[in-house]
């Protein structure tokens, strides 16, 4: 039996389409018999319906459209405030603290939302202590949103921290690292670094050296000690050092620019002799800009500075402070030439010959520092107060070498000549006018009298103790200068002559060792490496030549022996070298 229909008690379906409904629960006749994709559902229900919640939705929508297209005649339904805004007051108006030699420095996390992170990128009110190390292998996201968000990065970046060895591997550290520091571009005063190194301070306290700079040695150290427990992880090391030096910048260290140009001399020397040829520019190239940058070129110059362009810093160019002591400057000067002679030996060695060139050979660059010294013999007194400096490198290429040259000057000034002798060799072309032969004639003219000149003057390697630490200097300086006069003349060695031999005789120097062992010369400069197979490429190419003379020419057997025996010299110390040095092994 039907129940009657009661008048409000249809469902909304059917009250929806008008029709009759018997207000059968849950589910009335009409709905029953004709199914539909609604359910049956009724106003007095006990929760809200479906489409009484769509009909408020509707109701609250338009109000609140209508709100929107009349600002002036409605009151907002939320009142916003800003909760940090005492906070930002007190921020605006208290200057920050100090920072004091008791309390350690507080370095912030590599931050994933930018790499040069400031306290003026975190969210407003959070301050930089309070942030935590990302774990490893944490992965960051993208945003998709308003330019305004910030810059996230779409692969793990993990972060190691600032943590660093324990004091015995530290020692054990700078023991391995500092026999071969000078070879790999260290120009600071080794005793005072080592000291400051091994104070009892948390690392970046402004009295040791900065994070990145020990984390680099600490690597070198590893990379050089090769144990077998270690080799795993020399990977997380350099990540950790890439890592503290890209930071070391942002900090507040006193000796942050000098340290971090050591450091990125340091990773350039250890990417070089790794053969990761692509971060080695690039590490030379940033040691080149913050060199530049902090007016290192221009150390006691008797110039004037020009105003600066823009004229930010009140119409002056940008200058690091005065140094506090004579061994800072010192320090200073040393570095500047130590980029200088990093820079020419990555052009020549992974540029080709019409590009060795680069920042500091670009026209109006003017070098006033003076000549590096020899930190292992500083003293307070070695730099004169009366010292000043003028166009120091084109003075030597004009033929005024100055006097009093330290070893480390020797070895400055060849790595110049080696560099002018390929400049002027990817100079040359066979079509050239007879203008510009003429002008290429001149110059090679000059800078095979400079190199003449400078070998006259280097003492034989023969007078040097072989256990001196110095002779591996005075090995590079031959080894660079002879590789100076190979550049010059190879490419005119099948039309002339004399340029053959210069090219012989030079080779034969780079090979010949007398009484050396280089078995006990500990690990040498990487760049060795390209001089040594400079002179093997000569050799190789007199071989074939002679070969080819055997039927017309009745010495050319003896001729080829000695030259095979020279050449196998020279590939006995790239093999000897290369056993740790992939470098040398390519």
């Amino acid at each position: 039996m039907v129940r009657p229909l009661k008048r409000g008690k249809a469902c909304m379906s059917c009250r929806f389409l008008k029709i009759k409904c018997d207000g059968a629960k849950p589910i009335c006749g009409p709905c029953q018999m004709h199914p539909r994709d609604d359910e049956c559902e009724y106003a007095d229900g006990p929760g809200r319906s479906r489409t009484k919640v769509l009909e408020d939705t509707v109701s609250r929508l338009e109000a609140r459209l209508l709100e929107l297209e009349n600002p002036e005649s409605s009151t907002p339904s939320v009142l916003l405030h800003d909760p940090y805004h005492t906070l930002k007051a007190q921020r605006l108006s208290k200057s920050p603290p100090p920072h004091t030699a008791e309390a350690p420095l507080i370095f912030p996390p590599l931050s994933p939302f930018s790499p040069t992170s400031t306290t003026s990128s975190l969210p407003s009110g959070r301050r930089r202590k309070t942030l935590t190390p990302m774990e490893p292998n944490t992965e960051l996201l993208g945003s998709s949103g308003s330019s305004t968000s910030p810059v996230r990065y779409s692969i793990p970046i993990p972060y190691l921290g600032l943590e660093e060895p324990s004091l015995n591997i530290l020692q054990g550290s700078l023991d391995q690292f500092i026999p071969h520091a000078q070879q790999f571009g260290f120009f600071m005063h080794i005793p005072t670094f080592r000291r400051s190194t091994l104070l009892a301070f948390p690392l970046g306290h402004p009295t040791r050296p900065t994070p990145g700079l020990v984390s680099v040695v600490h690597l070198l150290g590893t990379h050089f000690s090769q144990p077998e427990s270690l080799l795993g992880q020399e990977v997380p090391l350099l990540t950790r050092a890439v890592q503290n030096v890209a930071m070391d910048l942002f900090g507040s260290h006193p000796n942050k620019l000098l340290h971090t140009l050591q450091a990125h001399v340091l990773l350039a020397y250890y990417f070089l002799r790794t053969g990761s040829l692509l971060e080695a520019k690039c590490r030379v190239g940033t040691a080149v800009a913050l060199a530049l940058g902090a007016g290192l070129h221009k150390i006691r110059s008797t110039n004037m500075a020009a105003p600066a362009t823009l004229g930010l810093i009140q119409d002056q160019p940008f200058m690091l402070p005065l140094p506090t002591d004579a061994l800072q400057e010192a320090e200073r000067i040393n570095g500047f030439w130590t980029v200088l002679v990093l820079h020419k030996f990555i052009t020549v060695a992974l540029e080709s010959p019409s590009q060795v060139c680069g920042a500091l050979e670009a026209p109006g660059m003017k070098i006033d520092t003076p000549w590096p010294i020899d930190m292992d013999h500083f003293e307070e007194g070695i730099l004169p107060l009366d010292l000043r400096g003028n166009s120091t490198v084109r003075a030597f290429l004009n033929g005024h070498p100055g006097d009093g040259d330290s070893y480390t000057t020797l070895t400055t000034k060849a790595a110049i000549l080696f560099h002018r002798a390929a400049h002027l060799t990817g100079q040359w072309s066979p079509t050239m006018t007879p203008r510009d032969q003429a002008a290429y004639d001149a110059a090679a003219k000059s800078v095979n009298t400079l190199i003449e000149a400078f070998r006259a003057k280097l003492a034989p390697i023969s007078a040097y103790d072989t256990h001196d630490p110095v002779i591996r200097n005075i090995l590079l300086t031959h080894a660079l200068v002879d590789a100076a006069s190979i550049k010059l003349h190879w490419i005119f060695a099948y039309a002339y002559s004399a340029s053959k031999q210069i090219c012989l005789t030079a080779a034969r120097n780079m090979v010949n060792y007398g009484d050396l062992n280089l078995q006990e010369m500990g690990h040498m400069n990487p760049i060795m490496g390209n001089l040594w197979m400079t002179a093997c490429l000569v050799f190789i190419d007199e071989i074939s030549r002679t070969r080819q003379m055997k039927t017309t020419w009745p010495e050319a057997a003896a001729v080829e022996d000695e030259l095979m025996e020279s050449y196998r010299n020279g590939l006995t110390a790239l093999s000897l070298f290369s056993q740790d040095s992939p470098l040398m092994r390519a």
